[in-house]
């Protein structure tokens, strides 16, 4: 063989891969399934390449402002929403580790871009921006004729009109002599109910509804002593609400319509979908039953408004509203501004819906979270009930009659409660860092530049029709800020003094009722009601695990804010034996 051999190109049979080319169309052509499979691939290895493409440098641009680093993904159309459904937290906590440097990162959900923020200091930048730059209330609207009912399409300018004096409203009501007010009748009907958390009764026809709700069963101790089988959640989430809503809504609604407050929990539980604007007729069960609850709700409230506008007339509203005058204020200063911007009794009646659902659907589960927590931990439960003592003290009635009377509780000193115990306040704070999974949502109207105030940090560009989400969830459970941050500890949140003496408990760096214009507007009061409702329980009734046999904390399951549940919640309930 010679060189010139060697260097002639072959002319006789192909080559190897001349042989694979030419055969492949036609083998994939009789194996559809493979050209699928490879189709497939090719379009999920395109579509991550030109998606990292697009990912936005992590290291710092000199000051100058550069998108939020976007991460890359597989799917097309659909970005990152299949990540999402499969397990958001551990997807979402992942990310916050890889771009822990930049403080936030961007996902597509649909084509849409969605910025994920959760950097303290860029999370508080964004919460104030004017809503010339970013604004929720789209958000807002949309969700009241989603999930409220609030004719939209039909009152849209009246909506548009109403918002800002009606928030001007929550504001001034949010103030000390209304609230004051609100928390001394929440107050005075606790102490008149804890005594009646559970009665102890076998028939369904002599126990309180909470009772009914929570299928309230009485049983024997290994002592033979008689305890009540419940489930807590359903338990603590009725009587929370019918202990707090006659200061809101007045003691006629309550008596009037005592199963709105279950239909209020089964909307919750399909408030995710209602807010995707599904419709009813599809065969989602969950879906349906929030559809028929709501409208057993707006059909109440809509009596209920109907009553209210006769009330504010000097009509008489019927034998069956003769309490009227025990609304509460934040609903009785609403009147005025309906008739100013002409809103229809359905709207009035998604508006005090979604009144409803706010005063009820977190602050009520969080009492229960906290419940948990503290009755799990028994040193925990002597501590809290020592520090409490002072202001919520039960006492034992003297009887003349030789019949002893039932415990009740004598002082409920709600101000010193929520400024002289510390860890309880740190159990509260404590169960919004573990026990929620909020994020607050804005919808960026231009371009603008998302900056800390470090004046040397990197600042992030956010473009117009962008999403931009402050991920609080995400801070709160971040190991590099807090230690152990899967750990419940109840004194993480505690000041101490220069003695060693606990002074109080701040919330730090988290932020659980958002900023800006759009913080929670009932946040004091949830606060107050929260100590209180615990402070009350935890002073008059013992709660241990069904057999008296270990306890089982429940598993959290993801809803609106506070975390809902699908584990077992029953315990056994009885009156404490007095000190």
């Amino acid at each position: 063989m010679n060189n010139d051999t060697l260097l002639s190109p072959p002319t006789s049979s192909p080559s190897l891969l001349t042989a694979l080319l030419n055969n492949t169309p036609s083998y994939l052509t009789a194996h559809p399934i493979l050209l699928i499979v490879a189709l497939l691939l090719l379009s999920l290895a395109s579509t991550r390449y030109l998606s990292s493409r697009s990912t936005s440098p992590s290291r710092p641009s000199n000051g100058s402002p550069i998108p939020i680093p976007a991460v890359s993904y597989f799917v097309p159309l659909l970005g990152h929403l299949p990540n999402m459904a499969y397990d958001a937290a551990a997807f979402t906590r992942n990310l916050r580790d890889i771009y822990r440097g930049q403080g936030a990162y961007s996902l597509n959900f649909g084509g849409t871009v969605h910025n994920i923020i959760f950097a303290p200091a860029l999370a508080t930048s964004m919460l104030n921006q004017p809503n010339a730059n970013a604004e929720a209330e789209t958000v807002f609207k949309s969700l009241m004729g989603r999930v409220f009912g609030w004719p939209v399409v039909a009152e849209s300018e009246g909506y548009d009109a109403f918002l800002a004096p009606l928030n001007a409203l929550y504001v001034n009501f949010s103030s000390r002599e209304p609230l004051g007010e609100m928390v001394g009748r929440t107050a005075e009907r606790v102490k008149a109910m804890i005594g009646e958390f559970v009665t102890g009764n076998e028939s369904q026809v002599d126990q309180t509804l909470w009772e009914r709700f929570a299928n309230a069963e009485v049983k024997r101790d290994a002592k033979g002593e008689e305890v009540v089988e419940v489930d807590l959640l359903e338990l603590v989430r009725d009587w929370c609400a019918r202990a707090a809503n006659a200061s809101i809504i007045g003691s006629d609604f309550m008596n009037n319509f005592p199963e709105f407050w279950k239909d209020l929990y089964e909307m919750d539980r399909g408030f995710l979908l209602l807010a995707t604007g599904l419709p009813r007729w599809l065969p989602i069960p969950p879906l349906t039953r929030a559809h028929l609850a709501r409208k057993r709700m707006l059909d109440s409230l809509e009596v209920f408004e109907r009553a209210v506008d006769k009330h504010g007339d000097g009509k008489d509203a019927g034998a069956e509203w003769r309490g009227l005058d025990d609304v509460g204020p934040v609903v009785k200063g609403r009147l005025e501004l309906y008739r100013k911007y002409g809103i229809s009794m359905r709207a009035r009646a998604a508006t005090e819906l979604a009144l409803m659902w706010a005063a009820n659907a977190n602050s009520n589960s969080l009492v229960f979270w906290m419940l948990e927590r503290v009755y799990a931990d028994k040193a925990l439960l002597a501590l809290l009930r020592g520090e409490i003592a002072p202001y919520a003290r039960p006492a034992q009635p003297s009887s003349d009659f030789g019949m002893p009377e039932l415990p009740r509780l004598e002082v409920l000193d709600v101000e010193g409660i929520c400024s002289s115990c510390p860890l309880l306040k740190s159990c509260y704070i404590e169960c919004l860092r573990v026990d929620t999974a909020s994020w607050s949502l804005k919808i960026v109207k231009e371009d603008f530049v998302l900056a800390p105030r470090d004046k040397e940090a990197q600042t992030w560009l956010l473009r117009k029709g962008q999403f931009a989400h402050v991920a609080h969830d995400l801070h709160n459970t971040d190991p590099n800020v807090f230690e152990h941050p899967d750990v419940w500890k109840p004194d993480r949140h505690v000041k101490y003094d220069e003695d060693g003496k606990a002074v109080g408990a701040d919330f730090g760096s988290m932020r659980p009722y958002g900023g800006g214009g759009h913080m929670c507007k009932g946040r004091q009061f949830a606060y107050k009601e929260c100590m209180m409702f615990v402070a009350a329980i935890i002073a008059m009734w013992d709660v241990d695990a069904v057999g008296g046999g270990e306890w089982k904390m429940p598993k959290h399951k993801k809803a609106t804010g506070v975390y809902n549940t699908s584990s077992p919640t029953r315990v056994w309930v009885k009156r404490r034996q007095m000190p």
